[in-house]
């Protein structure tokens, strides 16, 4: 099974599938030009079936037309999030043992793919036995993978078990706001399989997304809280009158925040809990307006249970930690390469990393992390990235990354950092080492001296969050 050749296999030719400056693409057209790029794929060095191809590039249709390209001619689609650094992206070929890149900057009339050479990849033909379709290059729920590999078979379970909350259809049009290298199974891979349009705005000014919004009817909003803070701070008071559903993912959105949007649009957003692991297991489509604080349910065909820390079960009200069992789970982690039957508990649970709990009626709330995730404007990542290149300065002995609360983003990044001598360090000489090595969302917004990091009796770093902050868990 392939998923890009089920998408036109059922749907409409003479629909629109996407929108991009004013200008509609057919599922018609989107079905010769990726034809064409998987063709044109096949006959390039260093190209064969189940090769993993990184793409990177802007939000756009170039982008979707060659991610389509690489899955129909049989490859492994890995997105490359631009905001990467050279040394991240580099690292992210390394890992993953990369066998080419395209850029869908420029185009697709003639592609620019780059082919890699790399050592013989050590799990190459467990991989391959998999029908592999898609790798998220992550650190993972467990903070220590590289690699998160989904097949094709995975990927169509995902994407059903997603729309049994969010019910999209072919007469919806989806307002896309987020970021294709970071949201792609149950976002637009959902949208394309279910007959969809995608409206691609050329400008994420909050002015310039509700005028797209009403010039082409857009009936769903799939965003991050910052998001719905923008276009819900009283500034824009345009009516969306198509608007059908809201979703806020990657952490979670303020009971202010949700209730401003809803007081504008008519529509309280409704919170979902997506993990890369799993897909979304979670979407509050019931009860937004009563608990809009609440991940929801689990959805149709999701199990999902709160376990103490001796593994028993917690009683409602009580926080436990967050177990999901249902089809869609992740194939197999990579470097080292670790089958998902490998990871999961016995009978199946995915244990998420979150701390949550259950009203009596059944409807979950995220209350933090058992992991150290930071959200940043809806991009995940673990402070201790930071903090290792932190230490890479020579006048650095100690750092410590935490997030604090943001009114639009959820939260912003302060680095603490001790320092090994008396050589005298900035904070200016640390950004730019920051911005050398890593993605500009990973940069700290400050830089702060102190004495000493706060440690455990065992000697860990001591961790707090902020409570918005730690309510979110990595996006599918």
């Amino acid at each position: 099974m392939n998923i890009a050749e089920k998408i036109f296999q059922s749907a409409d030719p003479k629909a629109t599938a996407v929108i991009e400056k004013g200008i509609a693409c057919t599922y018609e057209v989107l079905d010769l030009r990726s034809k064409l790029v998987a063709s044109w794929l096949g006959e390039r060095e260093g190209f064969f079936p189940t090769a993993r191809i990184g793409l990177t590039g802007a939000d756009s249709l170039s982008y979707l037309v060659l991610s389509l390209g690489i899955l129909r001619a049989g490859g492994c689609f890995v997105p490359i999030a631009q905001e990467l650094s050279r040394s991240e992206a580099e690292e992210l070929s390394r890992t993953l043992y990369l066998d080419g890149i395209l850029d869908s900057s420029a185009g697709i009339e003639e592609p620019a793919f780059v082919t890699l050479s790399h050592p013989s990849c050590p799990w190459q033909q467990d991989y391959a036995s998999l029908n592999p379709a898609l790798i998220r290059f992550s650190s993972g729920t467990t903070g220590d993978a590289k690699g998160i590999l989904l097949s094709h078979e995975t990927l169509l379970d995902r994407i059903i078990t997603a729309n049994a909350g969010l019910g999209i259809g072919p007469d919806d049009r989806i307002l896309w706001v987020l970021s294709m290298a970071h949201h792609y199974v149950v976002s637009i891979l959902l949208y394309l399989c279910r007959g969809a349009t995608i409206i691609l705005p050329e400008s994420h000014r909050a002015d310039a997304l509700i005028d797209e919004a009403v010039a082409h009817g857009a009936t769903v909003l799939y965003g991050a809280p910052f998001h719905y803070v923008m276009l819900g701070a009283g500034e824009h008071h345009s009516k969306w009158p198509t608007l059908r559903l809201a979703v806020s993912t990657t952490a979670g959105i303020t009971h202010s925040a949700a209730e401003s949007f809803a007081s504008i649009y008519g529509v309280h957003p409704s919170q979902a809990l997506g993990v890369m692991e799993v897909g979304l297991p979670f979407v509050n489509h019931d009860a937004a307006s009563e608990k809009p604080d609440s991940i929801g349910r689990p959805q149709d065909g999701v199990e999902a249970r709160l376990l103490d820390e001796e593994g028993g079960p917690v009683q409602h009200g009580m926080n436990g930690r967050l177990e999901v069992r249902c089809r869609g789970i992740f194939d197999a982690y990579l470097s080292p390469w670790r089958p998902s039957d490998g990871v999961t508990r016995e009978g199946g649970w995915f244990a998420t990393g979150d701390i949550a709990h259950a009203d009596e009626e059944g409807y979950y709330y995220l209350k933090g992390r058992t992991k150290t995730v930071i959200s940043v404007g809806g991009m995940k990542f673990f402070p201790e990235e930071v903090e290792d290149v932190l230490m890479t300065h020579p006048g650095v002995s100690e750092a410590r990354v935490m997030a604090r609360e943001h009114s639009i983003f959820g939260s912003f990044m302060e680095a603490e950092v001790v320092l090994s001598g008396d050589a005298p360090v900035t904070d200016a000489e640390l950004l730019k080492l920051c911005k050398g090595k890593l993605a500009r969302y990973k940069i700290p917004a400050r830089i702060v001296f102190v004495e000493k990091i706060p440690r455990t009796a065992s000697g860990k770093i001591q961790r707090y969050q902020s409570q918005d902050q730690a309510s979110g868990s990595p996006l599918s």
